[in-house]
C-alpha cells in the first residue's frame, strides 16, 4: 500500500513539471512576469513531489525483508559475528517486532543461532567471527604467536606455517 502511494506521488509530479515548463516557455515569448512566477512555482512543487516520492521508494526498498536480511549479515560481520535486536533496530530505524522477525527468519534459515547471555538475546553468525592466527611448526608442533617476528622454528629450524582457527 505504501509503495503504491509513493508511486502515485512520483506520478503526480509529472503534470506539475510539465505545466511549469510550459509556463516558462510561454513567458519567454512575451513579457509576462506572472507566467514566470507560476512556472517557477509549478516546477518547485513538481520537483518536491518527485524528490520526495523517490526518497520514499528508496526507503521502502531498503526496508524489504531481503534487504534487511542482507543488512543484518553485514552488520554482524562488522560487529564480530554477533548481533542483537537493538543493534539491528538502531542501524535501520525499524520497529522491535520487525527486527525480531528478521533475525528469527535468519535463525530459521540456519544463518545464525540464538544465544541467551545474561538478560539479552544475541544472534551469533558462525562464519563471521574474527579468526585467530598462529604460527605452527609442521614437524615438532611448536605454536608461536603471529606477532613474534620469526620465520623458522626455534626448536627444530623448520619453516613456520601460519594457521587460522
Amino acid at each position: 500500500m505504501k509503495k503504491a502511494v509513493a508511486i502515485l506521488v512520483v506520478l503526480a509530479s509529472i503534470p506539475f513539471l510539465t505545466f511549469g515548463i510550459v509556463f516558462l516557455i510561454a513567458a519567454a515569448g512575451g513579457s509576462s512576469g506572472s507566467r514566470i512566477l507560476v512556472g517557477l512555482v509549478l516546477l518547485t512543487i513538481g520537483t518536491a513531489l518527485l524528490v520526495g516520492g523517490i526518497r520514499w521508494l528508496r526507503r521502502l526498498a531498503s526496508l524489504s525483508t531481503e534487504a534487511l536480511k542482507a543488512g543484518a549479515v553485514q552488520s554482524a560481520r562488522r560487529l564480530g559475528g554477533e548481533l542483537t535486536v537493538s543493534q539491528l533496530r538502531a542501524e535501520y530505524r525499524i520497529s522491535q517486532e520487525r527486527a525480531e522477525e528478521i533475525l528469527e527468519a535468519l535463525a530459521a534459515e540456519g544463518s545464525c543461532r540464538r544465544e541467551r547471555r545474561d538478560t539479552r538475546l544475541v544472534y551469533v553468525f558462525e562464519g563471521l567471527g574474527p579468526s585467530l592466527s598462529e604460527k605452527r611448526c609442521p614437524y615438532c608442533g611448536t605454536e608461536l604467536p603471529v606477532r613474534i617476528p620469526v620465520r623458522q622454528c626455534p626448536n627444530c629450524g623448520a619453516r613456520l606455517e601460519i594457521k587460522k582457527s
